[in-house]
């Protein structure tokens, strides 16, 4: 297995979700997202948080869209006081990736610049991995999704995931709604196991039993770790529109403080409960 370490210094760099990777996709390969479908499923991101984004403090949302860029990646970041997305072509050119997995990836990069915290230090103004996955699925995800007529989907959705979407939510749009998340959770976790050459792919059958001392705050959760997260993220049902906080590690999140239940929280794996003063 492959130890993959990926620094994002927020004040001035790039951070990405997707594992370093030598992949080259050109624009001539023909995959299920188009320039046009690339071009929709940004805008399903961006315009849910674009009149929001200078109530963070940004300057200016910088989205970059790199359709012709063979590279199989996406990448977010902080400089100059302004907020930055990068996406680029090859990603969406990648078979494994769905496009509700492209989605999830972009509301990943999105959670880097307005997730809350936990943060990565030392600069502590940009959320951390563990962080801006949970915020994914917690906030983003069903955001962009708000509006729209969701039906059961008609994939094989994993016995798990559909009893817990059945569990924690009470109508039938937010249980569909779960579900879409938790496929689109699983293929994101196959791209990453694709890219990271991984043996074992993340379950949702297969939770990561550590408990750490301490949170991750710079670098990455391991792929279990990480799919645990986007799944408690998807069956917390708390108010997508409240905004999280750079300092506050609950505001916006299920936490124990409140007695949530514990499948909706962020996970030991990852992270450690703090009581904000």
């Amino acid at each position: 297995m492959k130890i993959l370490i990926i620094l994002f210094l927020s004040f001035n760099a790039i951070g990405s979700i997707i594992p370093p990777n030598n992949l080259k996709i050109p624009k001539s390969v023909k995959s299920n997202i188009n320039e046009m479908k690339f071009n929709q499923l940004i805008d399903s991101v961006v315009l849910a948080y674009n009149d929001e984004i200078p109530s963070y403090g940004a300057k200016e949302f910088i989205v970059n869209r790199f359709w012709e860029d063979e590279r199989v990646n996406a990448s977010s970041g902080k400089k100059n006081g302004n907020f930055i997305l990068n996406i680029y072509g090859g990603l969406a050119r990648y078979s494994p990736v769905s496009e509700d997995a492209f989605k999830l990836i972009l509301c990943h990069e999105m959670g880097h610049l307005i997730g809350g915290a936990p943060t990565w230090k030392p600069f502590n103004d940009a959320s951390s991995e563990g962080q801006a996955d949970y915020f994914a699925t917690l906030k983003c995800f069903r955001r962009i999704h708000l509006n729209s007529q969701l039906q059961k989907p008609t994939n094989r959705i994993h016995p798990t995931a559909l009893v817990k979407c059945e569990q924690f939510h009470q109508s039938e749009f937010d249980k569909n709604l779960c579900y879409k998340s938790s496929l689109a959770q699983e293929s994101l976790s196959r791209t990453i196991k694709e890219l990271a050459d991984l043996t074992e792919l993340p379950d949702f059958d297969t939770k990561d039993p550590y408990v750490r001392m301490f949170t991750i705050f710079n670098g990455y959760p391991n792929p279990q770790c990480r799919l645990d997260t986007m799944f408690a993220g998807s069956l917390c049902s708390n108010d997508i529109f409240e905004k999280m906080d750079l300092k506050l590690y609950n505001k916006g999140n299920c936490h124990s403080f409140k007695s949530d239940p514990i499948e909706t929280l962020r996970p030991k794996c990852w992270y450690v409960e703090r009581e904000d003063i």
